[in-house]
């Protein structure tokens, strides 16, 4: 089975709260799987990395499931790419566990994954869920903050 998969994670401040989401899309470009999480105060580069985790999770889900899984990866985050594709050292600690927790999940042998940097006019959908998921978290904390 072969997937595009579009990821991104943003923190509103850095750090701030952050989220990260995924875009999975079948061999005809349909929507497949689409999930965002909240990441609760972390920065920009820790939630693109979680973006990244979590779509080489439900990679390997796939691939539990139907076989051997091609995917082209896209992130509107140069400096993850280069630091996934080895061009750029990882020096931050918080980022050197989940890049070692990624580069586990990426090297299943079910699983053959590309990492391609796009501009983010290229990542709306994965970029609009993150926001979503921003958006709704600060509505939940208004909508407490209003209760008491």
């Amino acid at each position: 089975m072969k997937y595009k998969v579009h990821i991104d994670g943003g923190s509103r401040g850095n750090p701030g709260p952050a989220a990260s989401a995924m875009v999975i899309y079948d061999e005809k470009g349909e929507v497949l799987y689409e999930k965002s999480k909240y990441l609760g105060f972390t920065t920009n580069n820790v939630a693109e990395w979680e973006a990244l985790k979590g779509a080489l999770m439900a990679l390997t889900f796939l691939a539990q499931r139907h076989g051997k899984v091609e995917a082209e990866i896209y992130a509107d985050s140069e400096l993850m790419v280069k630091q996934f594709n080895g061009l750029y050292k990882v020096r931050d600690e918080k980022l050197k566990e989940i890049y070692a927790e990624v580069r586990k999940l990426a090297s299943n042998p079910a699983l053959q994954v590309t990492l391609t940097h796009v501009y983010r006019k290229d990542n709306k959908a994965a970029d609009r869920l993150v926001n979503l998921e921003l958006d709704k978290q600060k509505n939940l904390n208004i909508d407490s903050e209003n209760k008491e």
